[in-house]
């Protein structure tokens, strides 16, 4: 087994916690994989409160998803960054030297209540690792 580095983009999204079941799985086949769960919150609004309201909702995003690991007994990294979603997760791969990103293909984002189909499809055009989409 191979040491590789994993990034998990989630959403919160049905499919996004698929993918979070799908990455658990891999774990346990693989325990030499550093897997990281990414959340990208909206860029800042300028309305304080709507602000706050997509960062706590972020939050709850990263706690719910992180929770698939802990639920296992599995230790990993998990960050909240703000911005475009799929610039963020194609940035952040990038920077952490990722080989592989895991993501849901499609599902309504409880972040920006719109389907990320859109960003699966950008993700696997200009990344420059594996990506495995889950359904």
């Amino acid at each position: 087994m191979h040491k590789s580095k994993v990034l998990l983009a989630s959403d919160g999204s049905d499919t996004s916690l698929k993918a979070a079941a799908y990455a658990s799985r891999l774990i346990k086949t693989n325990p030499q994989i550093n897997l990281c769960v990414l959340v990208v919150a909206p860029e800042e609004s300028g309305f304080a409160e709507l602000d706050s309201a997509m960062q706590e909702k972020g939050r709850e995003v990263l706690d719910k998803t992180v929770q698939v690991f802990a639920n296992e007994g599995q230790s990993i990294d998990s960050t909240l960054e703000k911005g475009d979603p799929a610039e963020v997760i194609i940035n952040f791969a990038k920077r952490g030297k990722f080989d592989h990103i895991i993501m849901g293909s499609r599902g309504v984002s409880q972040l920006r209540g719109a389907a990320i189909g859109s960003v699966s499809h950008k993700v696997i055009h200009l990344a420059n690792c594996r990506v495995t989409l889950v359904k």
